[in-house]
């Protein structure tokens, strides 16, 4: 390859850039095991709460991505304030554009291969120091900070997020399963479930020092008990709360997680036989979900970037005023409860309903360009994702052909042609 590459930027940090060595043998099973349920416990006993704040009763600046921290593993004024997402969304981005031909790099070359590594970490701890000074200077962590204040909050964010890269980096390289951030969000998005079940710890909703539980079922208990509601007031805010979670929710999430559990198990099995042994026949399995949760993610990365632009416009800039042009094209941030930033009207319809009764009754064409948007980037990325990433019908045929495979019933020039009626299909649909 020749010119200029943007991979070869981090060449000159290569010294200093802090990296995890691979393993000097293979390492058996239980210890895999172990150091994924280790990583996992270690980022979730990670969320300490951040050092050096203003002692503000109630922020000026609420949260503005409060529906995409469930996502990405982000604990709000803690160490983990963005969680996984700068390295999650600098895997799928970089790989996304290397695999579209955007940024050269030839992943049959070890160096190459190093570099794309590099460049991935680099890029992720590039966005924490950006999201940390954000956040700082838009008044999320308070007005009228000392410098001493920016640096200690600069600090702790991004020596956390270098650490969460390290953390992650461990299972990739060899010491875990599968993909680092993946697993480490999976383990956090289980927890949060739990804990938005039946988490006891109490919560500030209002300037009355009132206070409710944030599991839903443990609010639900205590709201049929509170003498400040009544029993079907309490049973009402436990299914629509639209500040902390509710049953509704609670109940959809595992209705989903059912379903995604069934839908992992239905494939298509494509009969295969052996064309250097005879009487050798098997079953090739191509699963409906065949990109897995990689396009979910994605349009949910798509939708952090989004609104941290528009969190960049309407408070950095407008300083969140109605009256300001800005907030007059893009709308502006409502408080709910001293604890959510809720985007108004148009960038609202980028945003889940605070409640899903709300959304379907109240806001339902927020509830549609909504689910349309996660739906068409979904299916946009799955649809690339299945051709660069070496899992097309074409990559499948040459693995076919490299291991003597071929489809019952059809030529081997075929394989490719036949799998081109299945793969894509199971990308997108998926």
């Amino acid at each position: 390859m020749s010119g200029f590459r943007l991979i070869d930027i981090v060449k000159p940090i290569l010294p200093i850039l802090p990296e995890v060595e691979l393993p000097f043998e293979k390492l058996p099973f239980d210890d895999k095991i172990v150091y994924t349920i280790f990583a996992g416990l270690i980022y979730l006993f990670a969320q300490f709460p951040l050092v050096g704040l203003p002692k503000a009763t109630t922020p000026n600046v609420n949260d503005p991505i409060y529906f995409l921290r469930g996502v990405f593993g982000c604990e709000p004024r803690t160490l983990l304030e963005f969680g996984l997402f700068p390295n999650i969304s600098s895997g799928l981005i970089l790989q996304l554009l290397a695999g579209l031909k955007v940024i050269k790099v030839n992943f049959k070359i070890q160096s190459d291969r190093e570099l794309f590594q590099s460049l991935t970490k680099v890029f992720a701890i590039v966005q924490y120091v950006i999201l940390t000074n954000i956040f700082i200077f838009a008044g999320y962590f308070g007005d009228d900070l000392s410098v001493v204040q920016i640096g200690l909050i600069n600090f702790q964010l991004v020596g956390a997020g270098i650490f969460t890269t390290l953390l992650a980096e461990v299972i990739d390289k060899g010491f875990g399963f599968s993909s680092g951030a993946m697993i480490i969000n999976t383990v956090v998005i289980a927890t949060n479930l739990v804990a938005d079940t039946f988490g006891v710890s109490q919560i500030k909703v209002g300037e009355d020092d009132q206070t409710e539980a944030q599991g839903a079922l443990i609010n639900l208990i205590q709201g049929l008990r509170s003498k400040h509601k009544t029993f079907i007031g309490g049973i009402i805010s436990a299914f629509n709360r639209d500040y902390l979670p509710n049953l509704t929710t609670t109940i959809i999430v595992l209705a989903i997680a059912i379903i995604v559990c069934y839908l992992q198990s239905v494939r298509v099995e494509l009969p295969i036989r052996s064309t250097r042994a005879r009487g050798t026949n098997n079953v090739y399995p191509i699963k409906l979900l065949y990109t897995g949760c990689l396009s979910v993610l994605f349009s949910y990365t798509i939708l952090f970037y989004i609104h941290i632009f528009a969190f960049v416009l309407i408070q950095l800039v407008a300083k969140n005023e109605p009256t300001h042009i800005i907030c007059k094209i893009m709308g502006h941030y409502e408080n709910a409860n001293n604890l959510l930033a809720v985007p108004t009207f148009p960038l609202s319809l980028l945003a889940p309903p605070t409640s899903f009764f709300k959304g379907v009754t109240q806001q339902p064409l927020t509830f549609i360009t909504y689910s349309a948007f996660i739906l068409v980037t979904g299916i946009w990325f799955a649809d690339k994702w299945q051709a660069i990433s070496g899992s097309s019908a074409r990559d499948v045929a040459l693995e076919f052909k490299d291991q003597g495979i071929t489809l019952m019933g059809r030529r081997e020039q075929n394989v490719a042609k036949e799998l081109n009626k299945v793969i894509p299909i199971a990308a997108v649909t998926g």
